[in-house]
């Protein structure tokens, strides 16, 4: 880690520089954390939708902010749904062709699935992936 110190600041950039470092190390690990149950390669839906509420899979001490624990799960949430959209881009559904922004992509998603558990279309510990990839065939399909 690096500080730079301009005029006095030198600590508020530090800590900054810690959360960011945590904030990423917790994504990164998180990816195992996020299953839950017998199967750990699946996630189910009702966790997607607690990181989606700010609540992030990995224990945080307590002294992290209400902001800094949403940051965190918004982090975590991002990065799930960058690789699942990943695992397809190009072959089953194509993203980067709508030119749409990721955090916009994310919301579209996250939007669906919650009609979806709403309508009781899918149930909450349906698997999140199988859930994604049938809305990204749908909304971004290739052309």
């Amino acid at each position: 880690m690096f500080v730079i110190n301009f005029a006095g600041k030198g600590l508020n950039m530090q800590i900054r520089s810690l959360v960011l470092s945590v904030s990423l190390f917790s994504a990164l690990i998180s990816c195992t954390a996020l299953a839950t149950g017998q199967d750990n390669a699946r996630v189910p839906l009702d966790r997607l939708q607690a990181l989606s509420n700010g609540q992030p899979v990995t224990p945080l001490p307590p002294s992290f902010s209400a902001q800094a624990t949403k940051g965190i799960a918004n982090d975590q949430l991002a990065m799930y749904l960058a690789g699942v959209i990943d695992s397809g881009e190009g072959q089953h559904w194509c993203v980067a062709a709508s030119g749409l922004p990721p955090h916009d992509v994310n919301q579209q998603l996250l939007a669906e699935l919650q009609r979806d558990l709403q309508q009781k279309k899918v149930a909450a510990n349906a698997n999140s992936a199988v859930q994604l990839a049938s809305k990204l065939k749908v909304l971004f399909p290739c052309k």
